[in-house]
């Protein structure tokens, strides 16, 4: 639960950072802040709900949660209405009135939608303590510092990770290093680097991160970091047509309703209109899903209670205790339980369900709850492989010793 409050707060913090610096040089009042500032505030409630309903978040630590949202969200507003009054005795300019607006709170949400693997991490590996990442990250750090210096995906994957933990100058640093590597050829690094060195400096976002999420767009059209914050640095630039229909563009790859509610509100406060999707079909996500079915064996009923976890996670063949390709988290109560694994579900950018041909779906009722096994678990594993194209059926009948 604590990792939950603490990611909240980091992406209010880190958002507020790139904000504030914008208002300073040349911002105007507006209620813009305020819409979009309401506008997460419910989405980010009505995900804690959604959890809850779905087993994934218990209801005293729905409380707790709610109550950190609530408690950020009005000192967001209370800054913003003092940010309001102390821009309304000079001259600004609307656009970057309007890029604040977005900016603040939103802008990590977006861009998470696409780098969502970490989202996996809190929802589904939650008992994972803060103290594992953190002892994880520095062991990468060390091995990319001493023997595997030319690891492109290792450092690509430490600059992830320190964006997570709001490390913003550790994560420009190793994204640099990945853009070194790459030969500035990789659009996902580039966009990474882009969003490290904004919330590293803002001031310098024009001149230090832009031309990185240009050059992204270059390579991929398609990359969402790219998109979202290359709007923000049309707009800078005066043109208002560019950033709409590169905000036009993210909507069209159909993100989830409430990161598209938050686009075509940066949309409508630049002058714009949400264009209609082609041919009226949605954009797809890419990447594989695997459909499981988990059943309990019937002998084993007794000796779990309704509200232990369940885990139902990807692992490479042959490995046991990394990282997995894909998890999610459930009760027992869910069972019996169909699921979809996919690549959104990927502990790890990279380290995901298309970077296999092979892998061993496990079904996993930690009596503690805990991402370790220990004995007295119940588990039940299948084989699956790329070509397979039904479900993999999963039935829980070991107990582990």
């Amino acid at each position: 639960m604590s990792f939950i409050v603490a990611a909240v707060v980091m992406i209010l913090i880190a958002a507020a950072c790139v904000a504030i610096p914008l208002w300073r040089a040349r911002a105007r009042a507006s209620l813009a802040t305020d819409t979009a500032n309401r506008a997460v505030h419910a989405a980010r409630v009505e995900e804690l709900e959604r959890d809850v309903a779905a087993g994934r978040l218990a209801a005293e630590d729905f409380g707790a949660a709610r109550r950190d949202l609530d408690r950020e969200f009005e000192a967001s507003l209370r800054e913003a209405r003092q940010v309001r009054e102390q821009a309304a005795k000079t001259p600004g300019h609307k656009v970057t009135a309007i890029a604040v607006a977005a900016l603040l709170i939103i802008a990590s949400g977006v861009l998470y939608w696409q780098l969502g693997n970490w989202r996996a991490g809190i929802e589904g590996v939650q008992q994972a303590s803060v103290v594992s990442v953190e002892q994880m990250v520095a062991q990468l750090a060390q091995r990319l510092a001493t023997t595997d210096k030319n690891d492109l995906q290792g450092w690509e994957e430490l600059g992830h990770a320190y964006l997570l933990m709001g490390r913003y100058a550790n994560a420009e640093n190793a994204y640099q290093q990945a853009r070194r590597l790459s030969g500035d050829e990789n659009a996902a690094i580039l966009a990474g680097y882009g969003e490290a060195a904004t919330l590293a400096d803002p001031d310098d976002f024009m001149s230090t991160a832009m031309p990185a999420f240009e050059k992204a767009l270059q390579l991929d059209p398609r990359n969402p970091q790219a998109l979202w914050y290359g709007g923000f640095g049309a707009l800078q630039r005066g043109d208002k047509a560019l950033a709409v229909s590169r905000w036009n563009a993210l909507l069209a790859q159909n993100p989830p309703a409430e990161y598209r509610a938050i686009i075509e509100k940066a949309i409508a406060a630049a002058g714009g209109a949400v264009a209609p999707a082609a041919n009226s079909e949605a954009v797809a996500p890419s990447g594989r899903s695997i459909h499981v079915r988990v059943t309990l064996d019937a002998r084993l009923r007794n000796q779990v209670s309704p509200d232990e976890t369940l885990f139902v996670f990807a692992a490479p063949v042959g490995e046991r205790g990394g990282p997995p390709l894909a998890v999610r988290r459930f009760r027992v109560s869910d069972l019996p339980i169909e699921v979809t694994l996919s690549n959104s579900d990927a502990v790890i950018a990279g380290h995901d369900l298309a970077s296999v041909m092979r892998a061993t779906i496990v079904a996993r009722i930690a009596s503690r709850g805990t991402a370790t096994p220990q004995p007295g678990d119940l588990m039940g594993e299948a084989g699956w492989q790329s070509d397979h194209s039904g479900s993999v059926n999963i039935l829980i009948d070991k107990v582990l010793h």
